[in-house]
């Protein structure tokens, strides 16, 4: 492996941006300013890394280098693919960032590949740097005398109803705090009866395929036919969910169109697709009208991702534009909506509510990602552990991660739903984290759905082991008495 120093030049008064330790990949040559990696036999591609001490810089930042590639293939995910990227640990909450700029592929001469992102308020230094093919075959080359960062004014989210007060009718108002989790994708009665057994009370029904998958679902008439089975299931779900006495959250997992290959949906800018998500809406709304006694809500948009620029239909207006065209047809069935950036919590800072009654707000918690999700994403990650008073891991971290959307729901008086929470069946310390989770829901009075039952195995709380390839069927785990304690409303473990 070699290894080569370079210093780049100073950005914009802040002090230099310094490159040391250039790792070349196996299929990396470097030629004075130029390296080329061409991976073009290698259905892996091939990366090569440096050190960048960004200086203690905040807030945004643009990183630009200029490349050339040729033959690159196509992702099958939005985080593979041609590779200009930062990755860095958070100062402030420990968590590990991979911004990165938005994917090339096929034939492209000289072009500047672009990196935006937000470093918070925190002070960052040294970052490493990604450049290459991941998980693509291609040639690509990179002129490393143009790279530079410099700060850079992020796009600001409007922000719409600052002052609007949500109102409820009674049947939402007067029923208790609701406790369940995601359905398996293709749930059954003995799947209701086991969850409402366990204490459960909700139940979160995905509609789901091709999740994350470029330019998937792109054919409109094999989408609706696909689409118009999961409704049938839906027939059937809501009639064991009277039985057994539980509520249906309807979840569209995935919209027409799924993402492009930046990971943004791609009907925030294709109308073609937008037109076909808001009448897959209207057909649901005109099937399940009247249902209102066992349908939780129409859950809009599952993890809407815009990236931070300004496009022609945001993740916000797409899902107003949806529930105005439900409200039409259903006035009285709840309507969830959800946040930017997978519905995470930060994005809440910047969250609007609609100017329309019973909507209720839906957030997904996976903080800190690179506890819940090790070894998920990409193969191995470093192990990690929860609590971890080092990092400053621990409940109160949950806590101050969650304030902006305590903040909201205070502001507009609006109801929240944790519409996904888990940590993976190996991470030590998973049980911990969920009783940590459960405990401050319960405290703010949130409905809940744990992510997920009797589905994937790396979720299933019945499942143990060190790692995916060791997971097995046992039973009984930690997890699952923590879950089925937290369902039961039980403070003990």
């Amino acid at each position: 492996m070699q290894f080569i120093a370079i210093c780049f030049a100073a950005v914009c008064g802040v002090g230099p941006v310094t490159a040391v330790d250039w790792s070349l990949g196996k299929c990396a040559t470097r030629t004075n300013d130029c390296i080329v990696i061409d991976a073009r036999n290698s259905r892996y591609g091939d990366r090569t890394h440096a050190k960048v001490d960004l200086g203690g810089m905040t807030g945004g930042i643009r990183a630009t280098i200029r490349a050339r590639g040729k033959s690159i293939g196509k992702p099958d995910k939005s985080y593979f693919g041609l590779k200009f990227m930062f990755n860095y640990r958070d100062p402030a909450s420990g968590a590990l960032k991979w911004p990165q700029a938005e994917h090339r592929g096929g034939n492209f001469d000289w072009t500047t590949l672009e990196l935006i992102t937000d470093l918070g308020p925190s002070p960052v230094g040294v970052v490493n740097l990604t450049i290459g093919l991941q998980n693509v075959s291609g040639f690509v080359e990179f002129d490393t005398a143009s790279f530079k960062v410099e700060p850079y004014k992020l796009y600001e989210f409007p922000r719409y109803n600052q002052d609007y007060k949500v109102h409820y009718p009674k049947f939402v108002t007067k029923r208790p705090q609701l406790r369940g989790a995601m359905l398996a994708y293709d749930p059954t009665e003995d799947d209701i009866r086991t969850l409402a057994s366990w204490g459960g009370t909700i139940g979160r029904y995905q509609m789901s395929r091709n999740f994350q998958i470029i330019d998937g679902n792109l054919d409109f008439p094999e989408y609706v036919k696909w689409l118009d089975g999961r409704l049938d299931l839906l027939e059937k779900v809501l009639v064991w969910a009277r039985k057994y006495g539980m509520q249906i959250c309807v979840d569209l997992h995935v919209p027409p169109g799924s993402v492009r290959d930046n990971a943004e949906m791609r009907m925030f800018t294709d109308r073609k697709c937008l037109d076909l998500f808001i009448e897959c809406w209207e057909t649901i709304a005109r099937r399940f009208k009247g249902n209102e006694d066992v349908i939780y809500g129409y859950d809009l948009l599952n993890e809407p991702h815009q990236n931070q620029h300004e496009v022609p239909y945001s993740y916000w207006d797409a899902q107003r534009m949806a529930a105005e065209a439900i409200r039409r047809i259903d006035p009285v069935t709840t309507i969830v909506m959800e946040a930017n950036r997978s519905s995470s919590a930060p994005a809440y800072e910047y969250m609007s509510p609609l100017a329309m009654s019973n909507v209720i707000y839906q957030v997904h918690m996976y903080i800190p990602s690179d506890f819940t999700h090790q070894g998920v994403i990409g193969g191995w990650s470093p192990p990690e552990k929860w609590p971890n008073e080092k990092k400053g891991w621990n409940k109160e971290m949950i806590r101050e991660r969650l304030k902006p959307v305590v903040a909201f729901s205070k502001r507009h008086d609006a109801k929240i739903m944790v519409g996904e929470f888990s940590a993976i069946a190996w991470a030590e310390g998973a049980d911990r984290y969920l009783q940590d989770c459960i405990e401050l829901f319960d405290e703010y009075g949130w409905d809940w759905c744990y992510h997920a039952f009797n589905e994937w195995r790396g979720w299933n709380v019945e499942y143990a082991g060190d790692s995916l390839k060791t997971l097995k069927h046992v039973g009984d785990t930690p997890r699952k008495r923590v879950l089925i304690n937290g369902l039961r409303g039980r403070k003990d473990k």
